[in-house]
């Protein structure tokens, strides 16, 4: 195997590794690190378990057994090496004094305190680095925190689940199941790999969800956001009694804010936002929900539903990704997704970068990018 292949294949153990972290390193990135030695044999591993842990490169270092000897070593790491102190020292210099005198890096850390500072320092060590390596498969992997980067708000992926025809239910609401089992077990995944999960007053009054990671799927509860202008849901709700009532943050309008209801809900951990509703008397303005997150440091949204809300968010140019869940069902009449979009010529339809489209079962999901 050449040195280009064995960086290739390398690099994509070192974003497996990284993978491993979706979910519990939030708001930092998920990050993965491998080290061979001079012949390309893995001698360490790591990757960033969790928010204030060690970074992959610590972790695949403290691997190693005492005293190897490191000289013709080749870390890869699926990020630039951090050059500054936040919950941790800089990587960069660990890895400077560990004797490593190549890095393999798959992509340069958007962070402003980082931005080729840690690729720079490497360098005046007298360490080789190569930068690029698999970068658009690294980029996806953190799509979420770059976006939140570079423009300080949460990545919003929109979650649809639809018969062929188009409907997300019924007349009348019901919508369960439209999608198969595979299909929900998909959905907890995207959950456990997002900070939170947001649905609109009607889906939370209706289904009455838990929005809480099963089927199978590890990982920890995602926050659980519900808007509620008028402060109008039951106070028996799951979100609101189920032992993961303090990851629920309930939206309302500031008028409610001193509502008895709302001291009640604080009183149980939950956390009511108010949100200024001028101009806009019977609905909360998504834009200031989403900036609100962004507040608490909340990198990544699923809106789960429901057709309003999310028709909203798609028609305020809100949302950055969509994945649709097409169930092998004709419904024929119900409500339709995507309502408050409708194009009056072709020319002005809504466009998608489709990234992946593949079978979930009997369902076929299809993921993209809004243009």
């Amino acid at each position: 195997m050449s040195q280009r292949e064995n960086d290739g294949a390398m690099m994509r153990r070192a974003l497996e590794l990284a993978a491993r972290g979706a979910g519990r390193t939030s708001p930092n990135p998920m990050v993965g690190a491998v080290i061979t030695d001079r012949e390309g044999r893995v001698i360490g591993e790591g990757w960033h378990r969790e928010i204030g842990g060690p970074h992959a490169e610590v972790e695949a270092l403290n691997a190693l057994p005492e005293g190897t000897d490191l000289s013709e070593a080749t870390l890869y790491v699926t990020l630039e090496p951090c050059a500054h102190h936040g919950r941790t020292p800089p990587c960069a210099d660990h890895v400077a004094a560990s004797g490593i005198r190549r890095v393999v890096v798959a992509m340069r850390d958007p962070y402003p305190l980082v931005d080729g500072r840690g690729n720079r320092k490497l360098r005046e060590a007298g360490v080789e680095v190569i930068v690029g390596v698999h970068e658009a498969e690294a980029r996806r992997l953190n799509e979420a925190w770059i976006h939140f980067v570079r423009t300080g708000r949460p990545f919003v992926t929109v979650k649809v689940a639809q018969s062929l025809d188009g409907y997300i239910a019924l007349p009348g609401g019901e919508s369960q199941w439209i999608t198969g089992e595979l299909a929900r077990e998909a959905v907890h995944r995207l959950r456990s790999r997002s900070d939170a999960v947001l649905v609109g007053m009607r889906t939370a009054l209706q289904d009455n969800p838990s929005l809480t990671i099963r089927h199978g799927v590890e990982g920890r509860t995602p926050w659980r956001v519900v808007l509620d202008r008028r402060l109008e849901l039951p106070g028996d709700l799951k979100l609101f009694t189920d032992e993961h009532c303090d990851r629920t943050i309930l939206m309302i309008g500031e008028d409610f804010e001193d509502h008895p209801r709302a001291h009640a809900l604080r009183d149980r951990g939950i956390l009511v936002e108010s949100l200024p509703v001028e101009g806009n008397p019977d609905n909360l303005q998504l834009e200031r929900v989403i900036d609100r997150l962004a507040g608490r440091k909340i990198t990544s949204v699923l809106v789960e539903g429901g057709a309003a809300v999310i028709d909203t968010m798609m028609a305020e140019k809100l949302v950055n990704k969509l994945i649709i869940f097409l169930g092998p069902k004709l419904l024929g009449h119900g409500i339709k997704s995507f309502q408050r979009i409708a194009a009056p010529r072709l020319s002005d339809a809504v466009e998608l970068n489709i990234h992946r489209v593949e079978m979930v079962g009997e369902d076929v999901m299809v993921e993209g990018y809004l243009t």
